[in-house]
């Protein structure tokens, strides 16, 4: 291929009148030009130069001029001995920007390398001009992704020629090709992690070994409006320095909750900290939007509580107004008896008793912790709990332990123990029963079981425990459960297990810390 290639290039030589004895009049691209494509190359004339050089130091003793070229044959950068630059650049003209085309040239190992792609030597008289016969050249076409994006070519005196000269300079341009398609895949994972962080609706900080803040995405900016590059210290940035002393004594930050106030609003965040050798990577996730739908989704479960509550509270409160009204009759008749006045009351009462703790659970959210007795949160829900047990005539059994109090939002736990037992009033046939224990588990934890004789959890329950709108009833979202699991786990720091006893029917456990968490 290759002969019969210089051939015909030989052969237009003749037919275009080139003179062999004159060296060719070059034609040069201009300096802009020139410097538009050098800076288009800046990295991979950087990589070749590396190379190349370490070529050169290992074949010292040989005198050699690398020459590197664009895809359409342009000059833009040479290296070597300074004998054949004389020669070469400066006598004959060989220059950065000289175009090696066809017509001008003629024969040339670097027109021959771009035109067929492949490894060309060309020696002495295999030029045509004859002020090359003296020489020895030898061009390798240059790939990145398969593409042809130009070539290294090496030109020595002709008692030097030997044809290890292409193979090892192949070998080279083979190492040159991996390192820069490396460099163009890392540039395209830049590019992309750039165009992710600009795009990202999470805030992303990255600092130095020193804490100085190096790069800030735009969601970041927005979220913390004092931040700068390169001249912000996260030690000096609430509330990231007291993260950043914990992160420097070694401690692991994961899903730490921050609250950033800017201008217009206080953003409630989780803070995760990504080591890496020149630095950190600081996450921060926005979570106030999640915090209200979850405050909302949790204030609707407690209201269709309340909604499937009001049969059996309209029930317990029309008993005593019914002995109420029974003796303010016998008063309207002068029938009074003091005794009448003492039930009155304590009927008054218990309704009074019953309201209350049905707007305990219409009461928005309020995360109020204190130190609660497990027995006693579980005793003043006596009455709702009856309530509604009252009309499948479902029996409660309580058995109580001795226990020390926990630190909690009793309100929220209320919430919890409802939700189980009404449950398992639906899930229950008539008549069926419900066990309630609370027993010290450990010296840190109290255990509170609920146990029914029902036909237990279906399968599908069991395996997608606490995820949302996985319900077996008809009209039920799976929402219930979901909030329960995340105010015992992840607001009171404890565990909720549900499983189907041996014996039949279905168990919840909730394990809950005895100190502050």
């Amino acid at each position: 291929m290759l002969n019969e290639y210089l051939a015909k290039v030989r052969h237009r030589c003749i037919e275009n009148k080139l003179d062999p004895k004159l060296i060719p009049s070059f034609t040069k691209i201009s300096w802009n030009e020139l410097n538009r494509i050098r800076d288009e190359y800046k990295e991979r004339l950087a990589v070749i130069q590396t190379f190349m050089e370490r070529f050169i130091y290992r074949n010292s003793g040989i005198p050699v001029l690398v020459t590197v070229t664009d895809a359409d044959g342009n000059f833009i950068d040479y290296l070597g001995d300074k004998s054949l630059e004389e020669t070469v650049v400066h006598q004959v003209g060989l220059q950065m920007g000289v175009q090696f085309k066809e017509e001008l040239v003629g024969i040339s190992s670097i027109r021959a390398a771009i035109d067929l792609e492949i490894p060309v030597q060309l020696i002495g008289t295999d030029h045509y001009h004859e002020f090359l016969h003296q020489s020895a050249c030898y061009s390798v076409p240059l790939h990145v992704n398969e593409k042809l994006i130009g070539t290294i070519s090496i030109m020595t005196f002709l008692n030097y020629a030997h044809p290890m000269i292409l193979t090892s300079l192949g070998t080279v341009v083979d190492f040159i090709e991996r390192e820069l398609e490396l460099l163009e895949r890392n540039r395209y994972l830049d590019e992309m992690n750039e165009m992710i962080l600009k795009q990202a609706n999470t805030g992303y900080i990255v600092i130095d070994k020193d804490g100085k803040v190096v790069k800030v995405n735009p969601k970041a900016q927005a979220m913390i409006q004092s931040i700068k590059e390169e001249e912000t210290l996260i030690q000096d940035l609430a509330p990231f320095n007291e993260l950043y002393v914990l992160f420097s004594r070694g401690e692991a930050i994961r899903g730490n909750k921050v609250v950033l106030t800017n201008e217009e609003e206080n953003l409630t965040c989780l803070v995760d900290y990504f080591p890496f050798p020149q630095g950190t990577l600081i996450q921060i996730h926005d979570i106030s939007e999640y915090q209200k739908t979850e405050c909302y989704i949790q204030n609707a479960e407690k209201l269709s509580i309340v909604g499937q509550l009001a049969a059996g509270v309209a029930h317990e409160i029309k008993n005593p107004l019914t002995t109420i009204k029974g003796f303010m009759q016998f008063i309207q008749e002068d029938q009074l008896d003091r005794r009448y006045l003492s039930v009155i009351l304590k009927e008054i009462e218990r309704i009074n008793e019953i309201t209350n703790e049905f707007l305990v659970l219409a009461r928005p959210t309020e995360r109020a912790k204190e130190w609660y007795d497990v027995k006693t949160l579980l005793q003043e829900m006596d009455v709702l709990l009856s309530s509604f047990t009252i009309q499948k005539n479902i029996e409660i059994v309580q058995d109580y332990m001795e226990i020390p109090r926990i630190y909690c939002d009793g309100n929220q736990l209320k919430q919890v123990f409802i939700n189980i037992v009404m449950n398992s009033v639906e899930a229950l046939e008539p008549n069926g029963n419900i066990h309630i224990s609370v027993q010290k588990n450990s010296n840190n934890f109290i255990l509170i079981r609920f146990v029914d004789n029902g036909c237990g959890f279906p399968k599908q329950i069991l395996e997608s425990v606490g995820k949302p709108f996985i319900t077996t009833k008809e009209n039920g979202n799976g929402l219930g459960i979901m909030i329960c699991k995340r105010i015992v786990e992840t607001i009171h720091s404890g565990t909720l297990n549900l499983y189907n006893n041996e014996q039949g029917g279905a168990v919840v456990e909730v394990l809950l810390p005895i100190g502050k968490d």
